[in-house]
């Protein structure tokens, strides 16, 4: 749904007497309370400089992007650092904003050179899903839907019903694909979990082309919201979906400051849904793991099948170069595949070598057909897929 605003607010700057935070300063003649000083606990030094960082609503940590693009993670009492995503050309280089899922599970990037948003396991530095954005994100927050009915009620009490009429996902091997190691441990499953919690949480982008968008458990876009002027700042959704408040600036002329601006939204359309915005967006979010899944278990086949065909072919270019008998190897496999029978030296090679060190799936019934072709320069084999 495109959502209007319900009013705005414009100003330049903050006036007399005020300051950052909605702070006000004591007037002349009265005396302030005493407050205590801050105090510096620590300090570190790091190689790069930092442009954002967020704090973990859980845990102990703290996530930090510096220019070059890349993500750190590191715990608030000794700075130890628990992982770094170094920038890449897939995702992108130039981080814009920050922000954790409510729980602390999760952690959110946006990139501005991609225009993509990350989200990334708090465990491990990998990305759990990605989407891409139209405009590059300039805010990000991520909140959790606390509003209650019996509908929503009955609905986290049930049982999800793809446990039911699905098994459990099998863990991927991990020497493959690098991409399937989210769904290379045993507890697959947790991943579904992960991704798609019984609990709303909503994720809120701002861009700098006056576009607001919300989605549901960060993957499933349920509004936009247009008619935003400026790039925004910052913006938060109310808890129970009801409200939306946005702060824009508009850069009118490279003389004149800008012009900042307040909007809030009524979004009470999306709290009046609540329950089919839930159903839809954790059917998505499963649905969309599943296919991660499925292509990422067709990677890693892929993969498994171009390793099993390097070996056979290395196994036979040494038994075609170690051979001793008169009979070439092409009569060899002709024999074998008109009359079913091999000699001893080629059973030796397919029964002991290729089938038990290459992988138990491919036995005589499913050996490949090859052939072997002589050239007066160098003796080159190639199979084929029967």
């Amino acid at each position: 749904p495109a959502l209007k605003p319900a009013r705005s607010h414009r100003g330049r700057r903050a006036g007399p007497g005020s300051m950052p935070g909605g702070r006000r300063e004591a007037p002349q003649g009265t005396t302030a309370t005493a407050m205590p000083a801050f105090r510096q606990v620590g300090e570190k030094q790091l190689p790069q400089e930092i442009i954002f960082m967020a704090w973990s609503p859980k845990r102990d940590l703290i996530a930090l992007a510096n220019k070059v693009g890349e993500v750190l993670l590191h715990r608030l009492a000794n700075f130890q650092r628990v992982w770094s995503l170094p920038p890449s050309e897939t995702t992108g280089k130039e981080v814009t904003a920050l922000a954790w899922r409510p729980d602390g599970k999760i952690l959110a990037f946006g990139l501005a050179d991609t225009k993509r948003v990350i989200l990334c396991d708090v465990e491990k530095p990998e990305s759990l899903h990605s989407f891409s954005v139209d405009a590059p994100i300039t805010y990000m927050h991520w909140m959790e839907v606390t509003e209650e009915s019996s509908v929503l009620t009955s609905f986290f009490n049930a049982e999800d019903e793809s446990n039911l009429l699905l098994p459990k996902l099998p863990a991927l091997p991990k020497n493959f694909s690098t991409t399937a190691k989210i769904f290379s441990e045993e507890k697959s499953d947790e991943i579904m979990k992960l991704m798609g919690d019984v609990r709303l949480n909503a994720l809120v982008l701002g861009n700098n082309s006056g576009f607001i968008e919300i989605y549901a458990y960060g993957m499933y876009k349920i509004a936009t919201v247009t008619g935003v002027a400026g790039s925004c700042l910052a913006l938060c959704l109310s808890s129970d979906l009801k409200s939306l408040s946005v702060i824009t600036k508009v850069e009118i002329s490279p003389e004149s400051e800008p012009e900042i601006t307040y909007f809030q939204f009524d979004t009470s359309l999306l709290s009046t849904y609540l329950p089919e915005v839930t159903r839809m967006a954790r059917k998505f979010t499963h649905i969309s793991t599943l296919l991660q899944y499925i292509k990422l278990s067709l990677t890693c086949m892929c993969e498994a099948w171009e390793e099993i065909l390097m070996q056979m072919d290395s196994r036979l270019t040494k038994f075609v170069q170690e051979k001793n008998t008169t009979t070439s190897v092409q009569d060899e496999f002709m024999q074998l595949l008109l009359w079913g029978k091999a000699s001893l030296e080629l059973q030796g090679l397919l029964m002991s070598q290729l089938t038990v060190k290459v992988g138990s799936p491919f036995s005589l019934e499913h050996f490949p057909l090859a052939c072997y072709s002589t050239d007066r320069s160098q003796n080159k084999f190639s199979s084929n897929r029967a």
